[in-house]
This record gives structure tokens, sequence and C-alpha cells, in this order.
């Protein structure tokens, strides 16, 4: 009887911690079609589409303040879920993803491989899936606006990111 009564109560204890520590694992923003990186690499190519890579972690401040202030914005949400497929990958995460030349490896080291120093860093990609630019930190509304319509655009095709920031 004793050891029924102790074999349930270190079950349910394992229980709660599993559902008391669900939340700590990084997410991407509520609202926005963000999916592993896998499976948004196969929807770019599917569709054409530029994709955006944000990279974020558990603990980012950086990250929470982009997700309370910038990806609240329903402008926002509506033209990155429009015209990007969206990718996320979390920087501290063992979680397996396939890239497409077949290698397979974690999230946290191909983050370390693509060289990303910090959180938030974003990466836009052209439809092709070459790599366009890389931003890191806070960026606010208009700033991301900015970036979509230089990748969305086409205008990288035809000017620098530098240039085409530097006009009204």
């Amino acid at each position: 009887m004793y050891a029924l009564l102790r074999a349930r109560l270190i079950f349910t204890v394992l229980v709660l911690l599993s559902t008391a520590f669900a939340p700590l694992a990084a997410a991407p923003p509520d609202g926005y079609d963000f999916k592993p990186l896998t499976q948004a690499l196969q929807q770019a190519a599917d569709e054409g589409k530029p994709m955006l890579l944000y990279y974020g972690r558990y603990g980012c401040t950086t990250c929470r303040k982009m997700h309370a202030e910038v990806f609240s914005d329903a402008g926002l949400q509506q033209r990155l879920n429009s015209d990007f497929a969206l990718a996320y990958v979390d920087t501290e995460s063992a979680a397996r993803i396939t890239l497409p030349s077949g290698e397979r490896t974690t999230e946290m080291q191909f983050a370390a491989n693509s060289q990303i120093l910090g959180t938030p860093t974003f990466v836009f990609f052209a439809p092709d899936q070459e790599p366009l630019f890389k931003v890191a930190g806070f960026k606010t509304i208009a700033q991301m606006q900015r970036y979509g319509d230089y990748v969305a655009g086409g205008y990288y095709k035809s000017e620098s990111l530098d240039a085409f920031l530097a006009k009204p």
C-alpha cells in the first residue's frame, strides 16, 4: 500500500513539474505563422515566398519586448504572415532539424554555425532561399515594415539595403 501511494505521489510531482516548466520553452510571438525551420524552408520553396528566420530564446528580454511592442501590431502581423514563410529557431534548443543539404543538426548548433551571437536576430531570405541580410536587437514596427518592403517588393535585386532605407 505504501509503495503504491509513494509511486502515485512521485508520478503526480513529475506531472506537475513537467507542466510547470513547459512555458519555459522559447516561443515565437502569438498570432504569427512561425514554423520550425525545416517546414518554413519547404513552404518558401513550394510557394515561391521569401522567408524571415527569427532566432530567439527563453529569457530574452528584448524578444519579449519585441513581442509586446512590435509583433503585437496587426498591420505587421498581416504583412509578415501573408508575404513571408516564417521560421523560428530557439538558439538554446536541442530540437533536431534537417537542413536543405539533408544534414541533421540541433537548433542550437544551427544557430552557433550561423554565428548568431544574440537574440533576437532576424535573417531575411529571397524566394530562392539566398540569405539577403541579418539584423539583430530590438527593431521598431516601422523598421520591420521597411525590411519587409525591401524583400517582398524585390528591391534587393537592384539596390542595397542601406540605399533603400535611406529613402523616405
